[in-house]
């Protein structure tokens, strides 16, 4: 799913569909790619869709024009990222993203075969790459575009409301760090409600938002053939969040069998070299067990929101 070396003049004169067909006609073209050509699909809503291009479905156009200014953003910091080449509507409310293909492979295929040196050497060119991104800051938190909060950490039924503040995102990550039950909540007096937003022991609160992948999985890294340079895709939920976001989000990985302990222990050490130079196991730990609270009781936070505490994205009905 990454970008191919930049086209040729001879190249932007073939007859891919891509490069020819009107929005209507490539609209057309994908749907029935994506009825016959199951085996190409790269993961979900993914597809390869030519030799050059592949194609990936969001349900809003906000979120396809959300990837859109990521990956923008990326390139202007010389990040290696697929170009967005068109963005379609396809039937149903389906926006479709045509991305140029990069040739090479996830650094998940290739993980087993790496030795630790060459393990050491790509950590190092991907930590310069988090190093640039982090130097983007932002006051308010969520994607580049809406501003809308896609983290995979903070999943829950009220949401997050675009474009927070530091302040606010820290306020609701120190709410489920205490969050113990519904009952609990309900029985809170309004000073206690705020205390369980204020708690400085989790040091949630005034983190500084940098530009955040958020999903730095080793499917989402691709080793260039022929270079080994290391190209970013999938931008789906990056945005500006806390730093420590990053580094959770490389070590929420299930992994792969093939592995073994030594792919396991060298994938901890790419982490640590990437993202977590200040150690944050801690924050990595605080996010898995938020995203298992929010998960079990979505509605966790109305009592909190009810009481004024707590801004989110959706109103709390009475």
């Amino acid at each position: 799913m990454m970008p191919s070396p930049p086209e040729t003049e001879q190249e932007c004169d073939s007859n891919d569909p891509v490069d020819i067909l009107s929005d209507r006609d490539l609209a057309r073209y994908i749907a029935k790619a994506r009825q016959h050509r199951e085996s190409d699909t790269i993961e979900n809503n993914t597809l390869l869709l030519t030799s050059r291009y592949i194609t990936k479905f969001y349900t809003t156009l906000s979120h396809a024009k959300d990837v859109e200014v990521a990956i923008l953003q990326a390139h202007a910091l010389g990040i290696r990222a697929p170009e967005l080449k068109r963005v379609i509507k396809a039937k149903d409310g389906i926006y479709e993203c045509i991305m140029t293909r990069i040739q090479g492979v996830t650094l998940e295929s290739c993980w087993p075969d790496l030795s630790l040196f060459t393990t050491i050497r790509l950590a190092i060119q991907l930590r310069t790459i988090v190093q640039r991104m982090r130097r983007i800051t932002r006051p308010t938190a969520g994607s580049l575009g809406t501003g809308i909060c896609r983290s995979f950490w903070l999943e829950e039924f009220y949401g997050v409301p675009s474009h927070a503040s530091a302040a606010v995102v820290g306020q609701i990550v120190n709410f489920w760090c205490g969050f113990q039950s519904y009952g609990g909540e309900r029985r809170k007096t309004l000073a206690e409600h705020r205390e369980s937003c204020e708690m400085v022991e989790q040091d949630a609160r005034g983190q500084e938002l940098v530009f955040t992948h958020h999903d730095l999985a080793p499917r989402n890294i691709i080793v260039e053939s022929g270079t080994s340079k290391l190209w970013l895709v999938d931008w789906d939920e990056s945005g500006f969040y806390p730093r420590y976001f990053e580094y959770a989000g490389m070590r929420n990985l299930e992994y792969p069998p093939e592995w073994g302990w030594y792919g396991e222990w060298r994938w901890k050490i790419f982490c640590w070299i990437v993202a977590g130079f200040c150690s944050y196991d801690k924050q990595a730990e605080m996010l898995r067990d938020i995203r298992q609270k929010a998960g079990r009781f979505p509605g966790g936070r109305r009592f909190n929101i009810k009481a004024g505490v707590t801004p989110s994205e959706r109103p709390v009905d009475d």
